[in-house]
């Protein structure tokens, strides 16, 4: 290094006489000046390279530890990083309560289909960091890290699934309004390879310690939240205990089941009513089946009651509704006369516009409200009797035939009976199956029967499966029955022609 400022020297000397010489008016730099400046370097260089020495010696970030923590494809924290965050702050504030929001980005395999892994990686990555974006200033959620002086506050469950952990204090509505604001806010369409890739977000909300301590059940009851509020919408995007009770494959159930209606795989079977004396076919009720494509012909037993309980039996009956009066607008065409029953649920009842509904689908096929009887169940007058009742009055206004099904099985007082508008009780097939069989079942059938005589109601016998309970039946003063005794059920396509051979064969 002295050699070095040596010769430094002498050229700095060299350098500086040579004008010096042909211009005598440059002055000279002092030999004193050039060796400071020359020390000033050195000390730059040797500060330099001491950093780059150090630097080099440093151990390398642990990304494998990196990688246990956080999401390979996202970047976020990870459902491993949230529970011990959860470890820390539960041990510090066992008794704060704390609300789990679910996340989950719906439709998404449609997106991996059109564009593939790698850009459906790319976009769900921008989706993490839109919700993370949204949390910023919101200072009671979890904060995992800071990345360029910005909070990470956006756990990736994995797959679509995010979850954020919120101190809502005495305010669980919080997280409800939280959750909310990024369903509406989240979601903007998203260009790519001139595609505009829309996506929604599911929500659903557990809340600790109320409906529990650990993180896992948490998330399960997070999950049947969301899941409840996908199939039901409008409803509550927080858990409540009675969910339990819809397992997945039940709620997998609802969600065929609505785009079965879309997807024709419903199908509608019909079963004939039959006055008993001249088997003159009087109506037939419709039932309902479901050709799955994986599970085959369903019974309505199998997703009726948990369509009812869902909140998509409406739709599905208002379908039902309209097959059946074209159904009838086709008799009519033909010049066949019979009525067709449908059965309607306690939820029906309680729609407002279902008045209206039907009025336009009798406007629409041009059919009379008369030839339409509607089915409804004792049981199903219960749960709201004021508002049931009102229905039952404006659907005998408008003119369809109201009948009570299941009569005898439930427990309605006959002061309420007295008041229903309806014009017939179909007694329940499970009296009518023992009919033959003990003399208590005989009792019990011939005192339904006479309750509905002494009401002024017709009586239709549902279940009759043979020529002795028939007899039985119309000594007892029962003119009308329905089983497989006259026909097991058939397609509701195929009653017409059914129809004009039935009485073909049977002129009465």
């Amino acid at each position: 290094m002295v050699i070095g400022f040596k010769r430094l020297l002498v050229l700095g000397l060299l350098g500086s006489s040579a004008p010096a010489m042909a211009n005598q008016t440059a002055p000279a730099l002092p030999v004193s000046l050039l060796l400071l400046l020359l020390l000033i370097l050195a000390f730059i260089y040797i500060v330099v390279l001491k950093l780059r020495l150090r630097r080099a010696l440093q151990p390398k970030p642990d990304m494998q530890g990196f990688y246990s923590l956080h999401d390979d494809i996202s970047g976020f924290p990870n459902k491993y990083a949230l529970q011990r965050k959860l470890d820390d702050i539960l041990k510090s504030a066992p008794d704060q309560q704390f609300a789990l929001i679910l996340l989950k980005i719906e439709q998404f395999d449609q997106i991996n289909q059109l564009l593939g892994h790698s850009n459906s990686n790319l976009i769900l990555a921008q989706i993490a960091q839109r919700i993370n974006d949204k949390l910023a200033d919101e200072s009671k959620i979890l904060t995992y890290e800071y990345r360029q002086q910005q909070p990470v506050r956006v756990c990736h469950l994995g797959s679509v699934d995010f979850a954020i952990w919120l101190d809502i204090g005495n305010q669980p509505a919080r997280a409800e309004f939280l959750a909310k604001q990024l369903q509406q806010s989240v979601p903007q369409p998203m260009l790519v390879h001139g595609c505009a890739i829309d996506y929604q977000l599911g929500v659903g909300i557990s809340l600790y310690p109320e409906h529990s301590t650990q993180l896992n059940e948490l998330l399960e009851r997070a999950y049947l939240a969301l899941q409840h509020f996908q199939w039901q919408r409008g409803a509550s995007l927080l858990f409540a205990p009675d969910m339990i009770n819809y397992t997945t494959e039940k709620l997998a159930l609802m969600a065929e089941l609505r785009q079965a209606i879309d997807e024709d795989q419903l199908v509608l079977f019909v079963q004939p009513q039959m006055a008993m004396r001249n088997r003159q076919v009087l109506a037939a009720e419709v039932l309902i089946r479901w050709r799955h494509p994986k599970r085959g012909l369903l019974a309505p037993e199998a997703f009726l009651a948990l369509a009812e309980e869902m909140g998509v039996i409406y739709p599905l009956s208002l379908w039902v509704l309209e097959q059946a009066i074209k159904t009838i607008a086709s008799l009519t065409e033909q010049q066949l006369v019979s009525r067709i029953a449908v059965n309607i649920s306690s939820k029906d009842l309680l729609q407002d516009e279902l008045i209206e509904a039907l009025e336009q689908l009798f406007e629409k096929y041009q059919v009379k409200p008369q030839l339409l009887m509607l089915e409804v169940s004792e049981n199903a007058l219960l749960a709201e009797p004021e508002r049931t009742m009102a229905m039952m009055q404006r659907l005998h206004r408008l003119g369809v035939e109201l009948a009570l099904d299941d009569f005898g099985t439930g427990f309605s007082s006959l002061a309420y009976l007295r008041k229903l508008p309806v014009q017939y009780v179909k007694v329940d097939c499970s009296f009518i199956s023992e009919l033959h069989k003990t003399e208590a079942h005989m009792a019990i059938t011939g005192a339904i029967i006479d309750m509905a005589r002494n009401l002024g109601l017709g009586v239709i016998a549902e279940g009759v499966e043979g020529a002795e309970v028939e007899d039985k039946l119309l000594r007892m003063g029962c003119a009308r029955g329905q089983g497989f005794w006259y026909s097991q059920p058939f397609e509701l396509s195929g009653f017409p022609a059914w129809l004009k051979q039935w009485q073909h064969r049977h002129p009465g």
